[in-house]
């Protein structure tokens, strides 16, 4: 399973990079070459937010283990967003460790 698969926002900023205009002209520049994918997934993030306010996620549990359901909170940075859990405990979480629920 590649990167993209296993990461949902890097998958998104993949797909943006293809097919937005500035992007395309930047990678396609002789002397530069593709841009990094954390870079890419950096300004993906921020002209775009891939977890609104009360969706539901699935955040990745700190040992790697599973995933765990939960509610957007907010976003608190271009990397970062509060969570809720069941249980109505709040944390903190950057796109490594959400995924939308799933349905």
């Amino acid at each position: 399973m590649s990167d993209n698969e296993t990461n949902y926002v890097a998958g998104l900023a993949t797909r943006w990079a293809g097919t937005d205009p500035m992007e395309q002209w930047v990678n396609a520049a002789p002397e530069g070459g593709r841009t990094p994918l954390e870079e890419t997934i950096r300004e993906y993030l921020g002209s775009h937010n891939p977890f609104p306010d009360e969706s539901a996620v699935e955040v990745l549990r700190g040992d790697g283990s599973s995933w765990e359901q939960a509610v957007i909170v907010e976003r608190v940075g271009v990397d970062e967003w509060t969570v809720e859990y069941k249980d109505g405990e709040q944390a903190w979480r950057d796109h490594h460790e959400l995924r939308p629920a799933a349905r």
